[in-house]
């Protein structure tokens, strides 16, 4: 098929165009589709688009660059698309604008996860297709919690690839960004200046990661000043569009004298990092994260923080809300004093090591949240691990565009662009089946089995029908290998006699030494693998590692004992 492009000036919109639809279709022959490609400021506000059929063809219509790019995608995952043909929708003419400005991804390059560990350009096609999706903004991190300094080869290389992601992300006409947890130090941060845990009375929820500093004790504000420094310097020729700063997980402290840290101490330090971005990036966007915030409600951090602001919010540009299970109830109750933008945790709900089955499509879950909160958002920036939450991305993308939007509209729309037409039904059931495997285990209550015994049954069937360049993308592979392995490990559930809270547990945790006598799953496993471009267990990858045999491991120390394992008639699976 020949896709012919007038792309009026824009070559890197038109080459982009034809790489996408040529990666699966075979170039030349009788057919063809005639494309024209332009940018009329006219059409609407800032990133829209519109789609529209000519005599020729088609046009896709841009108010600026980047709402050409997005209109591409839309026209790109909305056409039908099989063996070695291409269909285009009918296109409606009318102009699409995007609900939510700041609509960013957060990649958590750190931890030696896929973000760690795959090449550059193996990313740099990754951010292609997220624009393509909608996004506008890419988001990183220094991994300051694994470096002693930053001329540690770690930094250094954890560096040259953010300026290489940030380059091709403006190049696109995307806007950047970076976190800094601001009071955590180097690896080498002198011990005196340590913080004390984070208050945590829930238990394991705020997380204590990193060498985070007390900056009520004397000397740690000039410490951590060098370390912002260190930082923000880093990108000064490409320039920052957002700095984002944060509160626990990595930073927190639970003294007297910083609690409640996020209304207190965390604040007070908010308040100094911003003065010192501004010598750097003058015009950026400044975002306050409240991340797990008033964890019991009782802390009085939303409170405080509110009533602060309301006193000056001038060095505020957006809040950042959410936690890791529903939606903060106090800003939900409370006036918007500020644009709120979310954070959906789309990565680590109730599996470890995250992605270590595959997919992790988790639709309702996500829905039922963001409707709960969609009338106060002003858009978001969904927390990444890896590759393995591709379709929750997209999910979350399009409610940023769209905050209405039904969810198994938008679960078709990636499932027929990334798969033939033909397969879209049979794909929706294979994700609600994993759906429903993956809420019932995460919440201690006893699996389907046979739900997930179908599920893998009709992968297998889905698998057969597809092309090979659907066959073979990793987007097909992580949604089958999930199939497969989530029917193999209740099927060793159930065989194995398992049952209550600590089989559910065993479980859940990467059960593939369960699986170890099983060939094809230590063969899925070890795809998966090389997917993530794992790296051999090294004491500090073991959130993102698929495990193949073996204990899982954490910190360290072994999850079970080894004798729990038991033989099964793996004959018996079908």
């Amino acid at each position: 098929m020949n896709i012919i492009v007038n792309d009026n000036g824009f070559h890197t919109h038109g080459a982009l165009l034809k790489r996408k639809a040529y990666e699966r279709l075979k170039e030349g022959g009788e057919a063809s589709v005639s494309i024209e490609l332009s940018v009329n400021k006219l059409i609407g506000e800032p990133e829209s688009y519109a789609i529209s059929k000519t005599e020729k063809g088609y046009s896709i219509a841009g108010s600026d660059e980047l709402g050409l790019y997005h209109g591409i995608g839309k026209f790109l995952h909305t056409a039908s698309w099989g063996e070695d043909s291409f269909t285009p929708s009918e296109p409606t003419g009318k102009t699409v604008t995007p609900a939510c400005s700041f609509r960013a991804v957060y990649f958590a390059v750190h931890l030696y996860n896929w973000y760690a560990n795959a090449p550059t350009e193996e990313l740099e096609r990754y951010i292609e297709d997220l624009m393509l999706w909608g996004y506008n903004t890419i988001v990183l991190i220094i991994p300051v919690i694994d470096i002693y300094s930053y001329e540690d080869e770690l930094a250094v290389n954890a560096i040259s690839k953010s300026r290489s992601i940030f380059k091709l992300a403006k190049k696109l006409g995307m806007k950047v960004g970076i976190i800094v947890c601001v009071n955590q130090g180097l690896r080498g941060a002198p011990a005196e200046l340590a913080a004390d845990p984070s208050f945590d009375p829930i238990g394991n929820v705020r997380g204590n990661a990193g060498m985070n500093i007390c900056p009520s004790k004397e000397g740690a504000v000039e410490y951590l000043r060098e370390v912002w420094d260190g930082m923000l310097r880093q990108y000064v020729d490409i320039g920052l569009d957002y700095i984002l700063t944060w509160p626990y997980d990595e930073g927190g402290c639970g003294c007297a004298d910083c609690r409640p840290w996020g209304a207190k101490a965390y604040c007070d330090l908010a308040i100094k990092f911003h003065e010192d971005t501004l010598k750097y990036y003058p015009d950026h966007k400044f975002i306050l994260s409240c991340w797990i915030f008033d964890k019991p409600d009782d802390q009085g951090e939303y409170s405080g923080l509110y009533e602060r602001l309301k006193g000056d919010m001038s060095w505020v540009d957006y809040i950042m809300v959410d936690a890791h299970g529903d939606f903060p109830t106090y800003p939900l109750e409370h006036e918007v004093i500020k644009p709120i933008v979310n954070f959906p945790e789309i990565s680590m709900w109730k599996l470890y090591p995250w992605g270590g089955y595959g997919a992790t499509p988790l639709p309702e879950r996500f829905h039922r949240i963001w409707n709960s909160a969609k009338h106060i958002l002003s858009g978001g920036m969904p927390y990444s691990e890896g590759m393995y939450e591709d379709i929750s991305k997209v999910q979350v993308a399009a409610y940023y565009w769209e905050p209405d939007r039904d969810v198994w509209d938008i679960m078709k729309e990636y499932i027929n662009f990334e798969f033939p037409s033909e397969c879209v039904e049979e794909t929706i059931e294979i994700i609600k089946g994993l759906e429903k495997n993956h809420t019932l285990v995460g919440e201690y209550n006893e699996p389907d089995v046979e739900t997930a015994l179908r599920v893998g049954r009709l992968a297998r069937k889905v698998e057969d029908k597809l092309p090979l360049w659907a066959k073979t993308s990793w987007r097909w592979r992580i949604i089958y290998i999930r199939a497969i392995l989530d029917a193999k490990r209740f099927f060793y559930y159930r065989e194995a006699g398992m049952h209550g809270k600590d089989d559910l547990n065993d479980v859940r945790h990467c059960a593939a030494d369960f699986l170890v006598e099983d060939a094809e799953s230590q063969a899925l496993i070890a795809e998966l693998r090389r997917h993530y471009h794992s790296s051999e267990f090294n004491g500090r990858n073991q959130f993102t590692l698929p495990f193949l045999g073996g204990r899982t491991v954490v910190g360290g120390s072994p999850m079970r004992n080894p004798s729990r394992v038991k033989h099964i008639d793996w004959k018996k699976f079908n």
